[in-house]
């Protein structure tokens, strides 16, 4: 299936075209539709918009007049200005605001600009709250490096159907900008979020400051909006949006796009969210990660541009061992990575993930211990991706690809070069996987390093392994006591500052190996072979 088809076939859409495109691709059918019904204009009741009136009541009052409109479907107008605000915008039911070229800002330490929900109100279950939100345009101004008090600056809770495009969101207090709780059919579009406070003098909590959290009616620590159901997020579009940190003497930047941190205490199973797509967004810079899945279930990660996310570019996970499928993570190009990877698919305890495809991606400068990292995931697809200068943050053994805990991966069409360690590392509890048709240039150690049973090395071209001069490199290693590998076809040249000791090496404890076909001429050692019932034959070298 190429990439069109596996993303419409999971809810997404194709990138590449532009965000402006992919956004009006991606609302045009699902979105909430913009209010048809009357318009509240705050100049109307008051408002002066100069920067300096206090214009609460204004607001105050055309909200009231907008949420009387019987069946819903007012709009509020903000005219071009700069709007002081001491209180949150309560929106109802199908309401839209619209605020392009208006700036509001807060004046004190308020809870969220924009919500559908406030404390007093009747619980809600499911999705039974005020829907069909929209929020067009307007620069939000949380001000929160003066009023610090944690605080997202919109949120929107247990209810269906929520717009928030072309709308900057700045200097939020150890928050969200955009906090999705127990919603369906949101659309984020077309979006700035631009520094966030993370307060000083104080510890700080790493790695739990989304700029779009998705998250889940589990409990008050998670947002006090009940009905505590357990509802999930399904049906969330993030497009064409950009995060960074302007002021970096006075925000840090958001720890991640999208995700979620949370783990509720006590909660014996996390909701699963479903149909999240994540495609054509930029992160200029990021905390901790670019994309951070959390719990997620069939969704798309794609053709997003994620520079200097200090730990992952993008991480796929559960905490709670959720059992994650049908997740696509494809034509992204990721650059600079600290301590982590660049794309990562893990999960805890005894969680299961299977089909994810990690493929078409574009890595360069990873700086932590993969680039391209797959661990508890049943049939994993990582092909046709792109790898290129991998480093270990203390100069230990990295890999470009490292598969754990994953059988039946098939691994194919990768380009991986200058690897600070193994091209490809197939691990513990890897039965099966497929590794054909790899290309890997330079690798300090192996090129390809097989250490699980029954898998099959073909057709992969390698030249250079051992370039860092490590005793016992290969250009393909067969280790760990493995079962059954067959290594077939394959070519593998010294190249220029090649050490590796042959081209293929079969280890003391592995058993069955195969050994046939390959080009391996050039090397001193074509096959060293320390394994007990190898069969080996039609090798050139």
């Amino acid at each position: 299936m190429d990439r069109r088809a596996l993303m419409l076939a999971t809810g997404g859409l194709l990138g590449g075209a532009g965000a402006a495109h992919l956004a009006t691709a991606g609302t045009a059918a699902a979105a909430p539709a913009a209010a048809a019904g009357p318009v509240f204009d705050v100049r109307a009741y008051g408002a002066v918009g100069d920067g300096v009136a206090d214009d609460t009541a204004a607001f105050r009052n055309a909200l009231a007049d907008a949420r009387a409109v019987v069946g819903g479907g007012a709009a509020l107008l903000v005219p071009p200005g700069s709007y002081a605000l001491g209180e949150s915008l309560l929106l109802g039911p199908g309401m839209t605001v619209r605020a392009h070229g208006a700036r509001l800002f807060r004046t004190g330490n308020t809870s969220a600009l924009i919500k559908n929900y406030t404390s007093g109100m009747p619980a809600v279950a499911g999705y039974g709250g005020a829907g069909n939100i929209s929020v067009f345009g307007g620069t939000w101004d949380m001000r929160g490096s003066r009023f610090t008090s944690t605080c997202p600056a919109f949120v929107f809770t247990h209810a269906d159907g929520f717009t928030v495009r072309d709308v900057t969101v700045l200097d939020v207090p150890r928050a969200h900008a955009i906090e999705l709780n127990a919603v369906r059919r949101a659309r984020i579009v077309d979006c700035l979020f631009d520094g966030v406070y993370a307060g000083t003098g104080t510890p700080t909590v790493p790695n739990r400051l989304e700029a779009v959290q998705i998250t889940g009616a589990t409990n008050a620590a998670n947002l006090p909006a009940p009905e505590f159901d357990g509802t999930p997020c399904e049906d969330v579009l993030i497009t064409g949006c950009v995060m960074r940190n302007s002021r970096p003497a006075v925000n840090s930047p958001y720890d991640a796009l999208c995700g979620d941190h949370y783990v509720a205490t006590g909660d014996a199973h996390r909701p699963v969210h479903r149909n999240i797509r994540v495609l054509a967004n930029r992160v200029e810079s990021s905390g901790a990660y670019g994309v951070r899945a959390t719990d997620w279930q069939q969704s798309v990660i794609a053709d997003n541009s994620i520079d200097s996310a200090a730990v992952h570019g993008v991480y796929v996970s559960s905490g709670s061992g959720n059992a994650l499928q049908d997740i696509a993570v494809t034509g992204n190009t990721i650059r600079g990575t600290g301590s982590g990877g660049g794309i990562v698919v893990s999960n805890s305890g005894a969680g299961r993930n299977s089909s994810v495809a990690v493929s078409g991606n574009l890595i360069r400068a990873t700086n932590g211990e993969t680039a391209i990292y797959v661990s508890h995931t049943d049939g994993a697809s990582i092909t046709g991706n792109i790898v290129t200068t991998t480093r270990h943050p203390s100069g230990g053994n990295c890999q470009g690809i490292q598969v754990q805990r994953s059988p039946h991966a098939l691994i194919t069409g990768n380009h991986l070069s200058d690897v600070e360690g193994d091209g490809i590392g197939v691990d513990t509890g890897s039965t099966e996987a497929v590794i054909a048709q790899n290309t890997v240039l330079g690798a300090t150690r192996n090129g390809i390093s097989v250490a699980s049973s029954e898998a099959a090395v073909r057709d992969n071209r390698i030249t250079g392994a051992g370039t860092g001069g490590q005793a016992g490199s290969y250009a393909v290693r067969i280790g760990g006591n493995a079962v059954n590998v067959s290594v077939q076809g394959n070519v593998a040249r010294v190249g220029e500052g090649g050490g590796a000791e042959a081209g293929v090496g079969v280890m003391a404890g592995s058993r069955g190996a195969w050994i046939t076909g390959n080009d391996l001429r050039g090397w001193g050692t074509a096959v060293s072979d320390r394994g007990t019932a190898t069969l080996g034959d039609g090798n050139l070298g």
